[in-house]
């Protein structure tokens, strides 16, 4: 039996920041497994090439092509938004025009564009035919705000959210994180629904002696619980809260909020909030929290985990957030319980997996119940968690997205 050919794919995302670097890794990885030749075109192509080589991924020079690319995130009306139709048509226009160059300059052709952001290209999207226009082969993306299908949506909301395109002749399937909506969204994209694995950066952390930011030494033997990347969205303002309540209940943890803060997700009462607790923090009033709001973005991979690992307990308590979050698959590698907030895909996948506890969103006494419970192994109730880790990081594997790539490459 002969091989079938090597395809030639086109990765694009036109964000750098949060999850994307991770993802355009762990997809750039995979699809070089399957075999194929890929075109990443991002922000930081070379950072990508580069950990691959780090971890030892050959040919690169004959199978990844890195092409720097960046397209408008932000409304050209409403700069507090990051979509509207005229930017969307330009997503698909620069992506096509990049690629097009890429070919040409390498005398290669692409047989597939897989958009490792979707949404970013079908909002308020005018015309189903764009990627017909502007791409001209055939393409799918994975798609994250898909929460919508669970609502009975007027006919105005759903031309906003543009999922019309994916009805478009050439795309090949919807792939999703949340599998909660199946249905719908086949009825409205006739298209074919693939749940993606949340796949996370694997990589062991460093010497387990090493001490990112010094919290072992800070915490002093309280049990740790931490939040890296810090935004509204994660919960911030219900970790600190929960923060000042162990401090005046003398609970023996240590909360932990570090990487970037990202101020523009707060209102400014929230704000002021944050600066009463730096107050405290600098005064000595509390000692029971690492908080820092001048901090970088942590990349993932080894510097990420060896301080993910330092945690007794993940927070992963979302806030007005119905998505999934690799959170849990990093925590599920590394054996760490999570504390959530209860419902939406998060909360369920907690609860069905055993992989912690879970609370009523900005529930603060809850969120107390919540955390000692967890530490302590148990449920909110009391029943022993009997963690299901290892079928939870079967189910979000990098051998099931190889599993994924590979169906799309035959």
């Amino acid at each position: 039996m002969t091989s079938s050919p090597r395809k030639t794919v086109a990765l694009a995302d036109t964000r750098w920041f949060g999850h994307h670097p991770t993802y355009l890794l762990e997809f750039t990885a995979s699809l070089l497994r399957c075999r194929s030749r890929v075109i990443l075109m991002c922000a930081e192509p070379q950072e990508i090439r580069d950990k691959l080589a780090a971890v030892g991924i050959k040919n690169l020079d004959e199978d990844l092509i890195c092409i720097p690319f960046t397209a408008r995130n932000q409304s050209y009306f409403q700069s507090d938004r990051d979509h509207d139709p005229l930017t969307t048509i330009m997503r698909w226009y620069h992506t096509g025009k990049t690629l097009r160059v890429a070919e040409r300059n390498h005398q290669i052709k692409a047989d597939f564009v897989f958009l490792a952001y979707l949404d970013s290209y079908i909002r308020f999207a005018p015309l189903s035919v764009l990627p017909t226009w502007l791409i001209g082969r055939p393409w799918s993306g994975l798609y994250f705000r898909n929460h919508h299908f669970a609502e009975s949506s007027g006919t105005l909301k759903l031309a906003a959210k543009g999922d019309f395109l994916l009805r478009n002749s050439l795309c090949q399937a919807v792939c999703v994180l949340d599998e909660r909506f199946d249905d719908a969204i086949t009825s409205i994209s006739g298209q074919q629904v693939i749940h993606f694995p949340d796949v996370t950066d694997e990589t062991p952390p460093a010497d387990p002696s090493e001490d990112p930011h010094g919290i072992r030494q800070k915490a002093r033997g309280r049990k740790i619980i931490g939040l890296i990347s810090m935004e509204k969205r994660k919960g911030l303002i219900t970790l600190l809260k929960a923060a000042v309540e162990a401090h005046q209940a003398q609970e023996p943890w240590y909360f932990v909020a570090t990487g970037p803060f990202l101020k523009s997700t707060f209102s400014d009462e929230e704000l002021e909030f944050c600066e009463s607790i730096l107050a405290k923090i600098d005064s000595g009033e509390m000692d029971n929290i690492h908080f820092d709001t001048s901090g970088a973005r942590i990349p993932d991979g080894q510097i990420y985990n060896s301080l993910f690992t330092k945690f007794d307990l993940i927070w992963a308590a979302y806030e007005g957030f119905e998505g999934s979050s690799n959170a849990l698959t990093k925590a599920a590698i590394f054996k760490i319980p999570l504390v959530a907030t209860s419902g939406q895909c998060i909360g369920n996948r907690v609860k069905k997996y055993q992989l912690g506890t879970t609370f009523e969103e900005a529930d603060v006494p809850a969120c107390m119940v919540a955390i000692r419970s967890a530490l302590a192994g148990n449920d909110t109730d009391g029943s022993l968690l009997t963690p299901q880790f290892e079928a939870y990081q079967a189910e979000h594997s990098r051998s099931r997205l190889d599993e994924i790539f590979g169906s799309f490459m035959v």
